[in-house]
């Protein structure tokens, strides 16, 4: 099986200051001033068309369509990944899609546009979502939640974990937007990294993914099967943006079977071409 695999796409959309309020105002200033540059519309719309050229059984997209999860940006997503929105792509939401109050309940925005792709919920209670696509179990986490300050950090409740181990019986692919380990070289402040990874980690060794893909770290790797983690951790962000000197940026194809390859693909020359993957063993990183 070929999962393509895309991230914080973070998709440019004017807005006017009036329709904001409290720290989205901030933060889409911020975007304005210090990251709009570093996400071309050349570049979106040479992502839409290579991947329309790839093959592949299973599109996963980990979160972080938006910038300040504002309702104008959430169709003007839907709008962009129109030619790529089909029964093969299963999406999860990312810290800003959730950056409002507004946006996580009683009808959330993302649920609202995008529920056609998310598959269904295994639990009423808890933000567990299941699709199988050509026969693959995908399942979704939302490790986000809308908080005043201005930070990114993420949590996925022990209720979650559990449930998940319980309900799956068949190999499966979890998705959530915030890493479970990183790179020594890309580690994250306390204001952005999931809260209790340690602990996901340990829950999901009684029934451990095939892949964790995620995103929210702009910058790409692959962390092979460790001690800890017995299982691969696949980072496919910022798959919209420039790469520099401190972001590997662009997207994967990992095909499943018996054995996991990967292919990795980034923006150079007004297209994106294939390139190396660059992979981790995990006692190069920190969980």
């Amino acid at each position: 099986m070929k999962i393509l695999h895309i991230s914080d796409l973070h998709f440019p959309k004017k807005l006017s200051l009036f329709s904001l309020r409290g720290k989205a105002i901030v933060g889409y200033l911020s975007y304005r001033l210090r990251r709009k540059s570093k996400h071309p519309l050349v570049l979106i719309s040479a992502m839409v068309e290579a991947i329309s050229k790839l093959e592949y059984d299973a599109l996963v997209i980990s979160g972080d369509l938006t910038n300040v999860s504002h309702p104008g940006e959430f169709e003007n997503a839907k709008e962009i990944l129109k030619p790529l929105l089909t029964d093969k792509t299963f999406l999860i939401p990312g810290n800003h899609d959730r950056y409002q109050k507004r946006a996580i309940g009683p009808n959330p925005l993302f649920e609202k546009t995008f529920s056609e792709w998310m598959g269904t919920s295994l639990d009423p209670n808890l933000y567990i979502r299941s699709k199988k696509i050509a026969g693959k179990v995908f399942i979704g986490w939302d490790s986000n939640f809308a908080i005043p300050r201005i930070t990114a950090n993420g949590y996925v409740t022990p209720e979650v974990i559990t449930k998940t181990i319980q309900s799956v019986k068949e190999p499966y692919i979890l998705v959530c937007h915030h890493p479970l380990w990183n790179p020594k070289s890309e580690i994250e402040s306390r204001g952005h990294r999931m809260l209790n990874r340690a602990e996901v980690i340990g829950k999901l060794k009684a029934n451990p993914p095939q892949l964790y893909l995620h995103g929210h770290t702009h910058t790409n790797w692959v962390k092979l099967p460790g001690v800890r983690a017995p299982f691969p951790i696949v980072n496919s962000a910022s798959s919209t943006r420039l790469s520099d000197r401190n972001h590997e940026c662009g997207f994967h194809i990992i095909e499943v079977g018996k054995s996991t390859q990967y292919r990795r693909f980034i923006y150079s020359e007004d297209k994106f071409i294939e390139t190396s993957p660059i992979f981790y063993e995990e006692s190069e990183g920190v969980i």
